[in-house]
């Protein structure tokens, strides 16, 4: 039998050989008991990469400490590191850690700082210390290859489970370093196990958010019509697109095209998610059809948190169908009442194209009006 890694220990049963299936690939393990202690936390883990960014601005560009990592993340409420180590101190170690042969730690990086987490304030004289200094894990074979070591990353952290995922923004930035990288469609879908769809799906929402993200990095400008950009540093903007990511995919979704080829729509829609307008998917959903549509443009360019919201039901209240002289009548009464309230300031400060629209359609409804009284004669 192949020789197993020196760090198990094996004061109780020595580690056994198991088949275990990732992604699709069959590979021999060894399961056994390992001490924490001997464990090194993966420094590289993508869930933490925008933190990671973060320090190394204040610190400078070097390699961060094992305590580091750590800190960054029991203070990143993303990870929850509290509720996972609450977790464990209740109910134990669930799911064995994952490990390379050399004891790189592929899977269980938050169990793993939940576990030292719970040990520093624990008592050396604890009884249940010894549940979480010695844990249960799988060290994948000698003979396993970086290919097998990435259909374990594939697994246990792309393919749904109760377990906390990848960020969506995190699993997006694997798709496009592949894609960089040369990869195929068809490679990157059997890489990491996605439908070749989403795998396009990603992509586009990386376009989107490359060209948020020179928007966001761009000074502002006074003399800039439009303003110029946010003046964000890189890190800042990358945060607010892995925070909107869902956003961007639902504008991928719902108009894509649009950002393509409409500028000002393109720019005036990168403001509303740097400023927090939208706080639903449907409200993101109707961001196109508001802009064409001069009410609901009106109304979404308001800074009321609502604004959204309120395009949306303007949006929604045009698109249904009048099924009733009654509802017709409401309508006219209602429109009737707000010309009938504006003053003579408010419709001079209107722009000369509305008065102009506004006069065509009064004249139209006079004419179809006195049209249709004839024909009752």
């Amino acid at each position: 039998m192949a020789a197993y890694p020196n760090f198990f220990n094996e004061k109780n049963n020595p580690p056994q050989i198991k088949q275990r299936l990732y992604n699709g690939r069959k590979l021999i393990v060894w399961e056994g008991k390992v001490k924490i202690s001997s464990i090194t936390g993966w420094v590289d883990n993508p869930r933490i990469e925008l933190a990671k960014k973060k320090l190394i601005l204040r610190i400078g560009d070097r390699s961060l400490t094992q305590n580091e990592i750590f800190d960054l993340m029991k203070n990143d409420p993303d990870i929850k590191l509290n509720d996972l180590r609450d977790d464990l101190l209740k109910n134990g170690l669930r799911e064995p850690l994952t490990l390379s042969f050399d004891g790189k730690l592929l899977d269980g990086n938050r169990r793993f700082f939940a576990i030292k987490y719970a040990l520093e304030n624990m008592e050396v004289s604890d009884p249940n210390r010894q549940d979480l200094e010695v844990v249960d894990a799988y060290v994948l074979t000698q003979e396993t290859t970086e290919e097998d070591e990435q259909n374990v990353l594939v697994e246990e952290n792309f393919s749904a489970s109760l377990k906390l995922e990848w960020p969506d923004y995190v699993k997006a930035t694997k798709i496009v370093d592949a894609k960089t990288d040369g990869f195929s469609i068809e490679q990157i879908a059997k890489k990491f196990n996605w439908p070749k769809s989403k795998i396009r799906e990603t992509l586009r929402i990386h376009e989107i958010i490359q060209e948020f993200t020179t928007l966001a990095t761009s000074p502002q400008s006074l003399e800039d019509e439009s303003g110029g950009g946010f003046g964000l540093s890189e890190n800042d903007a990358e945060t607010v697109a892995a925070k909107n990511y869902q956003f961007f995919n639902e504008a991928q979704k719902s108009f894509f095209e649009p950002l393509k080829t409409d500028f000002d729509f393109k720019l005036q829609f990168f403001k509303w998610v740097h400023n927090g307008k939208f706080m639903s998917f449907p409200e993101v959903r109707i961001a196109y059809n508001a802009w064409k549509n001069p009410e609901a443009k009106a109304a979404l360019m308001q800074p009321e948190p609502t604004a959204a919201k309120a395009a949306k039901a303007i949006l929604d209240y045009n698109s249904r169908i009048i099924r009733s002289s009654e509802e017709a009548v409401g309508r006219i009464e209602s429109f009737a009442k707000f010309l009938i309230e504006m003053s003579a300031n408010e419709i001079k400060g209107l722009p000369q194209s509305s008065r102009d629209k506004l006069e065509q359609a009064l004249q139209l409804v006079i004419k179809m009006s006195k049209a249709a009284s004839s024909d009752t004669l």
